[in-house]
């Protein structure tokens, strides 16, 4: 889903994100031998998530494309994207419901501040993943029509045609009955939270400098992602916020390092993903640039901005 806000900064602050993820593990158990009395059944282990695999590619710079299967099992699924392209690239997910289509998708989030219509419902995916690399998400996906997206721009700066246009972009279907898959706990966890009404803001819990396991996850009432930036040196939490807060172009350096944000993908209410986040310690800013779904301002000019420490 796109990412558009009216605030200067945001406009850099949108393209200059970078997520991995992390998958589950599945156990298994010993049977009693047949000679002994009959043992209590073990509680079954958990499914290994099913696997779900995206390839980015390019054709020059005009043409872009997403590859992956037509059709996966609903329950819990482990997307990964391997970026085969030279630049960065991303693949957003989100269930389209009423047999809307991705053009629609797009054409609906394309404007800034608009509404995002009740048909857009959960989202997903990965964000930007590195050339060469290749980055996983984990999350439970419900039964219906997706559309898949990348949303990164040749030029880096949120600019021009994305990906998107290029053609990296198209439609899968997630079958079967609703399952009932627990997204596997995390040692740390990132929490958007809102009440529907003026309130948002985040929760973090167990990340630390290195590699984190995470989960993120949507308690509130609205879509929600999570964008953070390193906090420059001699810059703090007030400055950041006010300069997003500004419709003005910044005057000299900014008060983040764009250049090294990470984050999340757009998630609906009630929606979780376990994913893989590097930190070193520091101070971040962790911001949300979505609007409400009747539309309006950014949740970051409506105070949805907190400060991280990573020690």
């Amino acid at each position: 889903m796109r990412t558009t806000t009216p605030l200067c900064l945001a406009r850099t602050a949108i393209t200059c994100v970078a997520a991995l993820g992390a998958g589950a593990l599945a156990g298994c158990g010993d049977d009693e031998p047949a000679s002994k009395p009959a043992a209590p059944a073990a509680s079954a282990a958990p499914a290994a998530p099913a696997s779900f695999a995206i390839e980015a590619t390019a054709d020059g710079k005009t043409k872009k494309k997403l590859t992956f299967p037509d059709s996966v099992k609903a329950g819990l699924v482990t997307l990964t994207l391997k970026n085969s392209d030279s630049v960065p690239r991303s693949a957003g997910i989100v269930r389209l419901l009423d047999d809307h289509t991705v053009e629609e998708f797009e054409k609906a989030v394309d404007k800034e501040g608009a509404p995002i219509p009740a048909w857009i419902e959960d989202g997903g995916g990965l964000t930007a993943v590195k050339p060469g690399q290749t980055g996983s998400v984990t999350q439970v996906l419900a039964p219906g029509k997706y559309g898949i997206t990348d949303d990164e721009t040749e030029s880096g700066d949120g600019e021009g045609k994305s990906n998107s246009d290029l053609g990296a972009r198209g439609e899968f279907t997630v079958t079967g009955p609703p399952s009932e898959a627990k997204l596997p706990d995390q040692p740390a966890t990132l929490t958007a939270t809102d009440d529907g009404q003026d309130e948002y803001g985040f929760e973090f819990d167990g990340l630390k400098a290195g590699v984190n396991q995470v989960r993120f996850e949507n308690t509130g009432k609205e879509l929600h992602h999570a964008i953070i930036f390193p906090i420059n040196k001699g810059k703090t939490i007030a400055d950041v916020t006010a300069a997003f807060a500004s419709d003005k172009p910044p005057k000299g350096p900014p008060p983040v390092d764009f250049e090294n944000g990470l984050g999340t993908q757009v998630i609906d209410g009630g929606i979780a993903q376990n994913l893989e986040l590097e930190f070193k310690a520091g101070k971040y800013a962790v911001v949300c640039f979505i609007q409400d779904r009747k539309g309006g301002k950014p949740h970051v000019a409506q105070g949805m901005i907190d400060e991280l420490t990573i020690e």
